[in-house]
């Protein structure tokens, strides 16, 4: 009985880790809703505050602008416009504050929201990847 109990036990143990390596693998997608409505919102009025003295929505909004990110991890991206952004003093906003923009980004180009919000954890494990339709269009 102690052996089978024993057996159980490591069984237990091994599967729960096999889950945890599984879930770890690959990267996510941008499709699988890896934000929120709310974190949206939020980007949105950072965008207007820090951005649109020099930026418009509709720049960002055609999927041409997110396909050339294809195939490169979030992180990356948020990264990209951290360290150029606003051109007059980059890396002024908070890294949060990027994030949101960047989830603005995501549904100006009608990707899918979520339950969870992008943070700063899961950027290198969500992959940018089409398509991408023009969200402001609707």
């Amino acid at each position: 009985m102690k052996r089978l109990f024993c057996f159980l036990s490591v069984l237990a143990v091994i599967v729960a880790a096999a889950q945890v390596l599984t879930a770890q693998d690959g990267p996510t997608s941008v499709q699988a809703g890896v934000y929120t409505d709310a974190q949206a919102e939020r980007g949105e009025k950072f965008f207007g505050e820090a951005c649109m003295v020099c930026h418009q929505p509709e720049e960002f909004s055609d999927g041409g602008y997110l396909e050339g990110w294809s195939g490169q991890n979030v992180n990356d991206f948020v990264e990209f416009v951290r360290s150029t952004m606003p051109e007059d003093n980059p890396g002024r906003l908070k890294r949060r504050e990027y994030i949101d923009i960047i989830a603005y980004f995501f549904k100006l180009n009608g990707l899918p929201t979520g339950e969870t919000e992008l943070d700063r954890k899961s950027l290198r494990q969500i992959k940018i990847e089409g398509p991408y339709v023009d969200a402001s269009q609707n």
